[in-house]
């Protein structure tokens, strides 16, 4: 990056260089929120979208452990009637 735009002021670069990054990011929410955060560096580009996957993928594993419990706590209530 430095070579391809070395007449650019080290701004500039970092810009650039933030926003290839966030060009490249798969996953489109992703990308989408980074985008919408408009990091002006790689840096603060990157720390938010792992935040951003960290926060989802809680968020997932959130909803799973509850539909969990909501599935066997039924199934124990009913095993319960069965024994009466």
């Amino acid at each position: 990056m430095s070579l391809a735009y070395a007449e650019c002021s080290q701004d500039i670069r970092d810009s650039l260089a933030a926003q290839y990054f966030v060009d490249a990011i798969k996953d489109e929410d992703t990308q989408h929120a980074t985008r919408l955060m408009d990091a002006k560096d790689l840096k603060s580009a990157l720390a938010y979208s792992m935040k951003y996957e960290a926060a989802k993928t809680v968020s997932k594993t959130s909803r799973h452990s509850c539909c969990w419990e909501e599935e066997h706590s039924s199934t124990k209530s009913e095993r319960d009637l069965l024994e009466v």
